[in-house]
């Protein structure tokens, strides 16, 4: 097997030989040990299916190092390999770099599945989706995220989506932009960058009247979010929110088309937008479902996506295990290289760190 040795200030690459006893008892009985064996994953068609276990060429720290540079790096298979040519000395086939990459999606999936549980039981849930492609066709990449976990997963833009990720009897806060299939949840907060930024778009625009609109609710919005992270008095927010209905109701029928469609989507969505003010516990953007997708843009638009329903399975989940890791400050490679061994052994995994 060969695997990777990150010890003495450095890392190299060494060839471990396992060996495996057999023993033969006097009443000729004989007992052969075996190397061990995890969970598999089928997909019809394929010549061989995919099984972690211990009898691979590539060790968990090597394997785990190959994912790192796929997953969080956003190499491709060919430049993966080009590097450890270069930088390791080692000769692997893409098919090898492939099967690397695949087991530690694999490994990762139970943890991601377990991290449902966390993130249904948080009192603020930020959600956001982006589109995703697989094979070509277009799917959506969706996040959540609390304050100590983080869950993707790849599907449809349905509303369905939603309810697979938070369940069905979800009590907390969500934070989220203003697409559709989130406003049946009673408890939400609209992001309000996303309001700022088609403000500052209308603002920016050729029509005087929507750009003297867009530019009213860049200050209103503006003040709002200063005036709660300052604790402004009732008196003063009131005020706040007031020029900002105001803003809105003057606009509902305006001329411009995108100014009067700002206005009332901001009225139709009006408890959302200002739910902050109530509870100043709830944050007013939705920065951090933003934050945790940005990897993965940046790999959509270079990779242009997966290929198979495993594919995007094993993606979502490895980004699930980095992402909660450093939320939690802890060293994810270290801890995936645990979990790909156990994995392959067929043994209990390890448990995500806690907190720092």
């Amino acid at each position: 097997m060969i695997e990777l040795d990150s010890g003495n200030g450095g890392i190299g690459v060494t060839c471990v030989l396992h060996r495996y006893h057999a023993v033969r008892c006097c009443c000729g009985d004989e007992t052969v040990a075996a190397p061990g064996q995890g969970r598999g994953s089928e997909i019809e068609g394929r010549c061989r299916n995919l099984i972690l276990t211990e009898r691979c060429l590539v060790g968990p720290a090597l394997a785990t190092f190959i994912a790192a540079l796929s997953v969080r790096h956003r190499q491709s298979r060919e430049m993966v390999q080009e590097f450890l040519h270069d930088w390791l000395g080692l000769d692997l086939a893409k098919g090898t770099i492939c099967r690397c990459i695949r087991e530690v999606g694999l490994a990762c999936e139970p943890v991601a599945e377990a991290l449902l549980v966390e993130i249904r039981a948080a009192d603020i849930l930020h959600l956001d989706e982006t589109p995703w492609y697989q094979k070509g066709h277009l799917r959506w990449l969706w996040v959540a995220v609390c304050a100590t976990a983080a869950v993707f997963h790849i599907g449809s833009r349905e509303k369905t989506e939603v309810a697979a990720l938070i369940g069905e009897s979800f009590l907390g806060w969500l934070v989220t932009d203003g697409y559709g299939a989130y406003r049946s949840h009673t408890q939400r907060q609209r992001c309000l960058a996303h309001l700022i930024r088609k403000a500052v778009a209308l603002q920016e625009g050729i029509y005087f009247e929507a750009s003297r609109f867009g530019d009213w609710l860049c200050r209103e919005l503006r003040a709002l979010i200063c005036g709660v992270a300052e604790d402004a008095d009732a008196r003063t927010l009131g005020l706040i929110v007031a020029r900002l209905k105001r803003a809105c109701l003057l606009n509902q029928d305006a001329d411009i088309d995108k100014a009067r469609a700002l206005a009332r989507e901001i009225l139709n969505d009006w408890d959302a937008v200002i739910a902050f003010v109530r509870n100043p516990h709830l944050p007013p953007t939705n920065n951090d479902a933003e934050r945790a997708l940005r990897h993965a843009v940046i790999s959509r638009r270079i990779s242009h996506g997966t290929r198979t329903d495993e594919g995007s399975r094993g993606y979502a989940a490895a980004l699930s295990v980095i992402e909660t890791c450093r939320k939690r400050k802890a060293k994810p490679w270290d801890f995936i290289t645990r979990l790909l061994a156990a994995a392959r052994r067929g043994a209990e995994l390890p448990a995500l760190p806690a907190c720092a």
